[in-house]
């Protein structure tokens, strides 16, 4: 049985606002997000890998009973991980995936149960999503690394920039800048010059460290938000093509 969530209210003066984006880090949903997203490049890629060689061989293998059995086998299989996916994030994240009413025949009545499953929509959109699953696994992995190399990087500072050079450096060195603004009137033209060098910075003492710090825990902040934001997606792309779909057939069977 599905839960329902409640989507909150946004909140709109800018003191709930200011303390929606202090506390991230304290709230349990933040870090179910982060679980569930560290978990989709590996779970990605071995759906990918499991189900590419399963069919690929199945088929390969079609003009004999082995490769038919093993067609079905991969046909059951993506059914129940579909279920699984489906079960996992509509309890993990905040979205509401729910299982669909299923008409299926029972496997007392084998042919007819397996032409349900062969034909039923509620199969292929989860084959589709299985598969995908590793492109979102790949965002979402190039995001978590980038975002906390980031802000970790800039976060904890203070305990190693005396040990490597933490700065900027423009990539050929110091660069001389000189944006204009020019107005023209007929005749008249006046233009207005302000030169500027960007050069290299290091952080050096205790009080630039401490701000870098304090730079850095802001960008954590918003690394958290983001990486809620992208939980929120996947949500709603996983219930765009799981909700609906069939129960699991084994646990169905299990509490007849």
């Amino acid at each position: 049985m599905s839960r329902r969530v409640s989507v909150p209210d946004l909140p709109t003066g800018p003191r709930a606002l200011i303390w929606r984006f202090l506390r991230v880090p304290v709230r349990l949903q933040t870090y179910a997000n982060l679980l569930y997203l560290s978990a989709l490049f590996p779970l990605g890629l071995t759906y990918f890998v499991l189900l590419t060689v399963g069919f690929a061989f199945g088929l390969t293998l079609s003009v004999l009973l082995v490769g038919v059995v093993l067609v079905i086998a991969m046909v059951y299989l993506t059914r129940e991980l579909t279920a699984l996916e489906r079960f996992v994030a509509d309890r993990a994240l905040v979205v509401d995936v729910p299982a669909g009413a299923t008409d299926a025949p029972p496997l007392s009545d084998p042919v007819a149960h397996l032409k349900y499953v062969v034909t039923s929509l509620s199969t292929w959109k989860g084959l589709v999503y299985l598969v995908s699953k590793l492109v979102l696994g790949v965002a979402a992995f190039t995001l978590l690394v980038f975002l906390g190399t980031l802000s970790l990087s800039l976060l904890f500072v203070p305990l190693y920039y005396e040990n490597v050079n933490v700065g900027v450096r423009p990539v050929s060195g110091e660069m001389s800048l000189e944006p204009s603004v020019e107005f023209a009137l007929q005749t008249w033209q006046i233009g207005l010059t302000i030169p500027f060098q960007v050069t290299t910075w290091y952080v050096t003492t205790l009080p630039e460290a401490l701000a870098v710090s304090a730079f850095g825990l802001v960008a954590t902040l918003v690394s958290l938000h983001l990486c809620n934001l992208a939980a929120r997606v996947v949500g709603w792309y996983t219930s765009l093509l799981l909700g609906g779909t069939d129960p699991s057939t084994i646990r169905r069977s299990l509490d007849v």
